[in-house]
């Protein structure tokens, strides 16, 4: 994929609001392997189970047919990506990074966008405090550079005020 459609490929901002011990190497190894253990009914869900078997399932339909298409291909013209080619990987990635995020989901609590929002209004919030702080001279750089406990009470408190 990152040869054929490197500038087309879905979108994966959402990756921001896993929880950081998700985000490893072999995420879309596990990711394709649950998908293929729900279609083939060996892993059960009670609710969220019958809301991903659909998506399991046309995510591991789009893997068979990239994997056709590869395989046509390789046996006519090895060199280039062909246009059905392109167009399956295409939905391959889509319809992977839509079961990838739904799958997560239902594993562990993912943060909404207004979350990851507020949260990142808060940092904004902190930063713009310890440089006014800093232009009024109530912290030091050696202070922050530090990390003093002091301080790190201290900046939430002045954002407040």
């Amino acid at each position: 994929m990152d040869e054929c459609i490197p500038k087309e490929r879905h979108c994966r901002d959402y990756l921001a609001k896993f929880p950081e011990e998700l985000l490893v190497d072999n995420l879309g190894t596990h990711v394709l392997f649950a998908a293929e253990c729900l279609v083939a009914g060996t892993v059960s869900w009670e609710a969220d189970g019958m809301q991903l078997r659909p998506l399991a399932r046309n995510l591991v339909c789009s893997l068979q047919l990239v994997r056709k298409v590869l395989r046509e291909q390789s046996l006519s013209q090895a060199s280039s990506c062909s246009e059905p080619v392109r167009m399956a990987l295409l939905r391959f990635d889509t319809l992977f990074a839509e079961f990838e995020l739904s799958y997560v989901a239902s594993l562990v609590s993912v943060k909404s966008p207004e979350e990851l929002y507020k949260q990142q209004e808060i940092v904004v919030l902190f930063c713009e405090t310890v440089e006014r702080a800093l232009k009024l001279g109530y912290l030091t750089q050696d202070m922050i550079d530090g990390c003093e406990p002091l301080l790190m009470f201290t900046i939430p408190r002045l954002a407040i005020i």
